[in-house]
């Protein structure tokens, strides 16, 4: 077991059970602790997640959760002793994906919230209409409501790039290479920006890689995990 817990913190729209597959499948390897970020920006979720995190922690996000780990690690970097960032990116939301996301939310507000959570979900995972339900059960259990707030939250994020190369916490990025919402480039980019980071890229693997494929995701975060603490 290793001294310190993994902080896992869920994607855009996803609660504890975007993880659960993954953490049955790490077993007494770590302890792991779920945490969902507060707020509409995402420096106010990643303050929210410090605040109930102990002194020392390994910390992985998923998409949203990722941006709100890289916030983490970039302002309470003495906190972080492992970062893993998963399906993420460092970049600003484009001009389009802000502008998607004011109409999603003009959506739910008018009355359309499940058709709202059908269009965030179904391009999740390609060809996994099972991981796809999962993805809009998550998002309609949290309401409309943590909705908005996820969805100004992303798209009023900045470009951390600039920032990446001070980082000297051991990391790891994984992606999916059927990955439609944030393209296996970009975790790319994070890799080749971030000082010392590993790349794993997951081959038929969507968005949510913790649910479409766990076993995989455990095997490189074990690997990691242990070559990261000796």
């Amino acid at each position: 077991m290793l001294p310190h817990p993994l902080v896992l913190v869920p994607a855009l729209g996803s609660d504890e059970r975007l993880w659960q597959p993954l953490i049955e499948r790490l077993g007494d390897t770590v302890d792991t602790v779920v945490i969902r970020g507060e707020g509409d920006a995402i420096s106010a979720m990643a303050d929210s997640v410090v605040a109930q995190t102990p002194e020392r922690f390994y910390l992985a996000g998923n998409s949203m959760g990722g941006y709100v780990a890289l916030d983490i690690v970039l302002r309470y970097p003495e906190r972080v002793t492992g970062l893993v960032l998963l399906n993420t990116s460092a970049i600003a939301a484009a001009p389009e994906r802000r502008d998607a996301s004011l109409k999603l939310i003009e959506q739910v507000e008018n009355g359309g919230f499940a058709e709202a959570v059908a269009t965030i979900s179904a391009p999740v995972a390609p060809g996994r209409p099972d991981v796809s339900a999962i993805a809009a059960a998550m998002a309609l259990d949290l309401g409309p409501a943590v909705f908005n707030d996820h969805q100004t939250a992303v798209s009023n994020r900045g470009d951390r790039r600039a920032e990446l190369g001070d980082l000297t916490v051991p990391t790891l990025v994984i992606t999916g290479d059927k990955d439609r919402v944030v393209p296996a480039e970009l975790g790319e980019e994070l890799a080749k920006l971030i000082p010392g980071a590993e790349l794993a890229v997951l081959e038929g693997v969507g968005h949510l890689s913790p649910l479409e494929a766990p076993g995989d995701v455990a095997t490189h975060l074990i690997t990691w995990l242990e070559r990261s603490s000796q």
